[in-house]
């Protein structure tokens, strides 16, 4: 098993899924996608993840609720939230319910990339 972090990013829109696809090819990260809550929890009880790149507005449940969850079974997990809807919760908000960073879309990969590098430090074990 490699010893290179973990990266799980969800969301709905594959167009997001492939910018991440790519923008994680320069990562020394293992990236792995889900499109959907139940998915991604799924991925969280077949394998390590150091990091979850969630989306807030997801088909049935809340980005928000699934960061709880996965932080349940997996407290240091480090989580980086992103929305296209920032009247849905602020970042002061999304921070209290415990993630590291939150980021508008259209998201800055500069500061996209710092977050990550950030959350990633220190995780290759």
């Amino acid at each position: 098993m490699s010893n290179q972090p973990v990266a799980l990013v969800v969301d709905d829109d594959s167009n997001i899924i492939a910018a991440f696809e790519q923008f994680f090819k320069k990562e020394q990260c293992i990236l792995t996608t889900a499109t959907n809550i139940d998915d991604a929890l799924q991925l969280f009880r077949e394998r390590r993840v150091d990091l979850l790149i969630t989306d807030i507005k997801l088909e049935g449940k809340s980005g928000v609720t699934l960061f709880i969850e996965a932080r349940a079974s997996n407290p240091d997990l480090r989580v980086i939230v992103i929305t296209g809807y920032p009247d849905l919760i602020t970042e002061s908000e999304i921070k209290l319910f415990g993630a590291d960073f939150f980021f508008l879309k259209p998201l800055d990969l500069d500061e996209l990339r710092s977050a990550v590098r950030e959350c990633l430090k220190n995780r290759q074990s």
